[in-house]
């Protein structure tokens, strides 16, 4: 087993720590992500240093290379959107306001307006809604 450091945003930082219990690194046991191509040197700049709004957390598992950990980091933040966009769409079916919803999202998971902008949850809630009603799906609750 191996420590690397990979950059995430602190709204998937503070949703590592609320819901997987994350203190100082993350074990990863196994660790299995097929490769789609070769972007080598998207990985390796991005995780050389955290951008605006990130920070490095720690990971434990065996052998992973630049792409492997991008494509974790990548999917810790997709993790966080998805949880972002279920909350908001079951708040909704229950009669209650959007923007009502991601605000109480915000506060469960103790979310600053510097780290999780109300305008750009507000957009990514309204693409979804707006994919959602293209796709025409029934929902299955």
């Amino acid at each position: 087993m191996k420590a690397y450091e990979i950059p995430v945003s602190l709204p998937a930082f503070k949703m590592l720590k609320r819901d997987y219990g994350y203190t100082h690194f993350l074990r990863v046991d196994y660790l299995y992500i097929k490769k789609k191509g070769h972007r080598s040197n998207i990985s390796e700049s991005f995780l050389k240093a955290p951008g605006k709004n990130q920070l490095m957390i720690t990971i434990i598992c065996p052998y992973a290379s630049p792409d492997r950990l991008y494509a974790l980091a990548r999917m810790i933040e997709h993790t966080f959107n998805q949880k972002f966009l279920l909350f908001v769409e079951a708040a909704v079916a229950h009669e209650l306001d959007a923007s009502e919803a991601i605000r109480k999202f915000m506060d469960k998971y103790d979310l600053a307006i510097e780290e999780f902008e109300w305008e750009t949850a507000w957009k990514k809630w309204q693409r979804y809604r707006k994919r959602e009603k293209e796709l025409d799906l029934i929902p299955l609750w």
